[in-house]
């Protein structure tokens, strides 16, 4: 991994919305920005590093780095600066450990700056446990001294009521299936909609349930949630509950509140309330206020906003230009969506499941059933899983370079019931038995894993293997970044043909899928 440099990530912070705009180069980004938090108690770099703990990998990471004491955490809520106490604050709520309550309600009884004390009361909620959970009851918030702690004030209040909902046991909902039909946008990865429309087609969905497809989308209206859940080449299935919404008036935020309750009492056991959760989509867009402004109309005695006790998401995507009009949809955990409960383990570079369905899924028509199948750099075994979701398979061999892609690689496939082996060793010294019929990889792609230099090798290597691994009629499925890179060494090789190409999207990259076969 290639890290950006210090005076890079100090640049980029420093910019309007800084740390957001770093969060799209986080792998690059977080050990720079963690040793100006360490050590030069940068409060920006603080507060990246508070957007990062929201997510589970980085969350860990973090945790990783701490000392057992903390005290990089604990010094930082102490510090003179009261930007780097707030973002402080907010890194430990992110972290959501009960350990951190009783430092926290030291550091809340010593703040004397208003504008911090909200940051703090939420860690509080965040942190949980039964000394956090009395403090806040009992806690009071001080009155305004002027006119100008008013706003202070206000938000000092509203963070003491969100910690207290946080740390209050919402009750669990059972989803019993939809009584009437509701609307649902099925996603796929990007230009990859012909693999869902096949999905689809394969399904037990009935064909009046389709109403159209658009972009990387198809739109159905349907009861049946569970045949939905098994599209493997859907990226994300979303209900749409209001277009073109403007959430500066309340008429649309109220809606919301009004789908909630209408959906969990049409699918769900139990009574209110329903814990929800807001996420924001957008670029330049301030998502803690406007998440602040949605909830403050949707929140009710039945329908509570609840980021770590949920069981809907509502999520609202902004386009480019407006930035008070957005697509409102609602994406319900209750759903149980078991597709990819095999991947127990993944690696920074690992393809999405759902990706990896789609692209295999595009290339079937290059299948055969009871393939040989070899995946030369297989990673966490993502492609060979869904290789034998996809159709059956007489043997699949995963080889990687990493032990520890190796380890992941083998618990996926243990989890999934494949039948798959795997043999750690460099791919170029890899030597086939028996010629395979389909060589399927997700390649290194450059930036976030290896380099251009290393490509070169890497990707050459592999092409001048291909005659030896495939059989006359064998095919190789190849995804990667380094598209020109490839073309270039593909069409050097008067031994292979390149059948097909076509481009895709993946985390703000646009990688390329290539399909191979000897000439």
């Amino acid at each position: 991994m290639i890290h950006m440099s210090r005076e890079r990530v100090i640049k980029a912070l420093s910019e309007p919305n800084g740390p957001e705009k770093l969060v799209s180069k986080a792998d690059q980004a977080i050990e720079p920005a963690w040793e100006l938090f360490i050590k030069e108690n940068n409060a920006q770099a603080c507060s990246f590093l508070a957007r990062l703990a929201k997510q589970k990998k980085y969350r860990q990471m973090i945790e990783n780095k701490l000392s057992r004491g903390r005290s990089e955490l604990y010094a930082a809520l102490e510090s003179g600066d009261a930007k780097l106490r707030k973002n402080a604050a907010r890194l430990i709520g992110a972290l959501s450990a009960p350990c951190d309550a009783d430092k926290l309600i030291e550091a809340l009884e010593k703040e004397h700056t208003r504008f911090v004390r909200p940051s703090i009361i939420l860690a509080l909620g965040s942190a949980g446990g039964d000394r956090a959970k009395s403090y806040l009851a009992s806690y009071k918030v001080a009155a305004p001294g002027d006119e100008s702690e008013k706003r202070h004030f206000a938000d000092e209040t509203e963070a003491l009521m969100t910690a207290k909902r946080r740390l209050a046991s919402l009750p669990k909902h059972e989803f019993a299936g939809l009584k009437t039909e509701y609307e649902f946008e099925l996603r796929a990865p990007d230009r990859l909609v012909g693999s869902l429309l096949y999905d689809i087609e394969e399904s037990a969905l009935d064909e009046a349930d389709i109403i159209g497809h658009r972009g990387n989308c198809v739109f159905v209206k349907t009861k049946a949630v569970q045949e939905l859940l098994k599209l493997r080449s859907m990226s994300a299935m979303l209900m749409p509950v209001a277009a073109k919404a403007d959430i500066t008036k309340p008429a649309a935020l109220l809606y919301c509140r009004r789908f909630i309750k209408d959906f969990f009492a049409d699918s769900c056991s139990g009574l209110p309330p329903y814990g929800y959760r807001i996420e924001i989509k957008g670029e330049n867009v301030d998502r803690a206020a406007i998440s602040k402004a949605m909830a403050a109309v949707i929140d009710s005695d039945e329908v509570v906003n609840s980021p770590s006790d949920y069981e809907i998401e509502l999520i609202a995507e902004f386009g480019k230009k407006d930035k008070n009009t957005a697509d409102i949809y609602a994406r319900p955990t209750v759903f149980a969506d078991k597709r990819f409960e095999y991947r127990v383990g993944a690696l920074p570079a690992s393809i999405h499941p759902a990706t990896a369905a789609a692209v295999l899924r595009y290339a079937i028509e290059h299948m055969k059933v009871n393939a040989r199948v070899l995946d030369p750099c297989c990673g966490s075994s993502t492609l060979l899983i869904e290789r034998e979701k996809l159709a059956p398979v007489s043997s699949s061999t995963g080889v990687d370079i990493a032990h520890k892609a190796i380890d992941i690689a083998r618990m996926n496939a243990e989890r999934a019931g494949s039948s798959a082996k795997f043999i750690c060793n460099d791919m170029l010294r890899f030597e086939a038995k028996r010629p395979y019929d389909e060589v399927i990889a997700n390649l290194p792609f450059g930036n976030r894993v290896g380099t251009h230099q290393a490509n070169e090798k890497l990707y050459a290597g592999l092409l001048d293997k291909l005659p030896q691994w495939l059989n006359e009629d064998g095919v190789a499925i190849l995804y990667t970044m380094e598209f020109t890179l490839l073309k270039k060494l593909i069409r050097e090789r008067p031994g292979l043909k390149l059948v097909t190409e076509t481009r895709t999207e993946a985390g703000g990259l646009m990688p390329g899928i290539f399909i191979i076969k000897l000439k």
